[in-house]
């Protein structure tokens, strides 16, 4: 298989492919005659543990880690600590739309605070970046 077929069969693209080979994840198969890459299946099941590792919240040098086999980072190990992370980001969401269904209750009932008052937010969403003054970049009052 070339580059763009093994990538399709594991469903990453050629340039994941690639940057796994300058990381040293995925062992630069032999070339054909004509200078491509010619993949087999261990390369293909390979690319594949790499993708479900990744898919899974894994840092590449932990997934380096992982299928070198070394000390102390063995893939139960691992997985477990993946498990817990995303545990951890269940509750947080599960909290999140607690929240949100209060919200949306309020909205419906018309029991929100009419436009224009200041409401004092107790969260601030991951990603926005707040302005000057402590001010969103929207112009709200954050926390």
């Amino acid at each position: 298989m070339q580059i763009g077929e093994v990538a399709a069969v594991v469903g990453v693209t050629p340039r994941a492919v690639r940057h796994y080979h300058r990381l040293g994840l995925l062992p630069e198969p032999l070339r054909r005659s004509n200078g491509y890459r010619e993949y087999g299946v261990r390369d293909a099941v390979l690319l594949a543990r790499i993708r479900q590792l990744t898919e899974l919240g894994g840092g590449l040098d932990e997934i380096r880690h992982v299928l070198a086999g070394t000390e102390g980072h063995d893939l139960s190990e691992v997985l477990e600590e993946l498990d817990t992370d995303l545990a951890r980001q269940e509750a947080v969401t599960r909290q999140r739309r607690t929240r949100l269904a209060a919200l949306l209750i309020e909205t419906r009932t018309g029991s929100l605070p009419p436009r224009g008052t200041r409401v004092t937010c107790t969260h601030r969403p991951a990603g926005r970046p707040r302005g000057r003054r402590g001010r969103l970049t929207d112009g709200r009052e954050g926390p």
